[in-house]
């Protein structure tokens, strides 16, 4: 039980970290390409190699849940943030070398 106790923040985290610049490129989307739909604008983004730059950006505003979880004091959630964050930055360096 104690396990799943310290788990549950860190998935928790993973998933904002995860929604955020998903949300953010989504708004992206909107404003920019609004003749698109999301998944053709992320399909093109993939293949031309485009959408690297974009979530670059979407990525940086996991900064503010970040350090809003920091200061309430709930690390583990910030360290899901975290290691979302990584993920995306994975794919940036694949998008980048690309």
């Amino acid at each position: 039980m104690g396990f799943f106790m310290k788990i549950k923040p860190l998935i928790g985290g993973l998933l904002i970290g995860l929604a955020i610049p998903v949300a953010i490129l989504w708004g992206v989307k909107q404003y920019h390409f609004s003749h698109m739909t999301f998944s053709l604008f992320i399909q093109t983004g993939f293949a031309t190699g485009t959408l690297s730059p974009w979530l670059k950006i979407a990525t940086l505003f996991n900064l503010i849940p970040f350090f809003g979880f920091i200061n309430k004091n709930q690390l583990k959630v910030g360290q899901g943030i975290i290691l979302a964050t990584l993920i995306y930055g994975l794919f940036i360096v694949y998008f980048t070398l690309m």
